[in-house]
């Protein structure tokens, strides 16, 4: 499987060449994805230009892809300065990230070179998609170096640089769906994901629906209760409520650490936090 760094482009691009030359001793990369805003007017538009000019010096074997990542209404992205632009800027990495993805390639993202939000929306992005196959890295360099502004760190000084894997949950999303996967459909699923009630009511079936409705109408009602409005013997109430938090336990993260399952499923129900 062949693999990509792709880097998120900031004001200090020499943070991108720094982590390069300390992965290629552990990593082989096909080729180097850059990820940025427009490219003529924003504040990275001459680091942009200096980092691809550095990049075809000291990596000439290595094909650069650009990919610029535009306002929602395709108009050009300067900065995250309001929800629109963090939005536009969280699904220009996600179409690169998918883009890598469907061509088969194992994606090593770089964002120690972009702002803080950006870093934030690169990784999330990176948890939707990226499997165990791929890695999330940051570079951390003492200030008294990165303020020499190096594209890269003598042999003598290489010590004291390090490139950190950063944290992130694997993506859920089968190897094979992503094939045919599109932006709409991770869209559809993150707003499925948020409403937890119809994630679990989509898991559950019309019997085991009907139970969780009476119980978030009826919140104080026992099981006992529940079945004689139902029309169901106590025992089947109880068998779907234990089925109900199995699947409980099963679709949401950290499931298995759920102390009061009745008082979850209440919540979920219900809409509350």
């Amino acid at each position: 499987m062949s693999c990509v760094y792709l880097a998120t482009v900031g004001q200090r691009p020499q943070a991108i060449t720094v982590a390069l030359d300390n992965l290629r001793t552990r990593y082989a990369y096909a080729q180097i994805g850059l990820l940025h805003t427009d490219p003529v007017n924003s504040g990275i538009a001459e680091p942009l230009r200096e980092l691809r000019l550095e990049l075809a010096r000291a990596y000439p074997e290595l094909p650069v892809d650009l990919h610029e990542i535009r306002a929602l209404d395709g108009s050009a992205l300067l900065d995250i300065e309001d929800e629109s632009a963090a939005e536009a800027y969280f699904y220009g990495v996600l179409d690169a990230l998918l883009l890598y993805k469907q061509k088969d390639y194992s994606v090593h993202l770089m964002v120690a070179s972009g702002r803080k939000a950006m870093s934030v929306y690169a990784v999330y992005a990176a948890s939707l998609l990226l499997d165990e196959h791929d890695a999330v890295w940051t570079v951390l360099t003492p200030p008294d170096i990165m303020q020499r502004n190096l594209w890269h760190i003598p042999p003598a000084e290489r010590a004291h640089v390090r490139v950190a894997p950063m944290p992130f949950l694997p993506s859920r999303f089968a190897p094979t769906t992503l094939e045919s996967l599109t932006r709409q459909d991770i869209i559809d699923h993150l707003a499925k994901r948020l409403n937890r009630k119809e994630l679990l009511l989509s898991r559950l079936t019309d019997a085991q629906r009907r139970v969780a409705n009476v119980l978030a109408l009826h919140d104080d009602y026992s099981d006992a209760q529940i079945a004689q409005l139902l029309s169901l013997a106590e025992r089947t109430v109880q068998r779907h409520l234990q089925d109900i938090y199995n699947r409980m336990r099963d679709v949401f993260d950290f499931g298995d650490r759920i102390r009061d399952p009745r008082l979850a499923l209440i919540k979920i129900m219900k809409g509350w936090e």
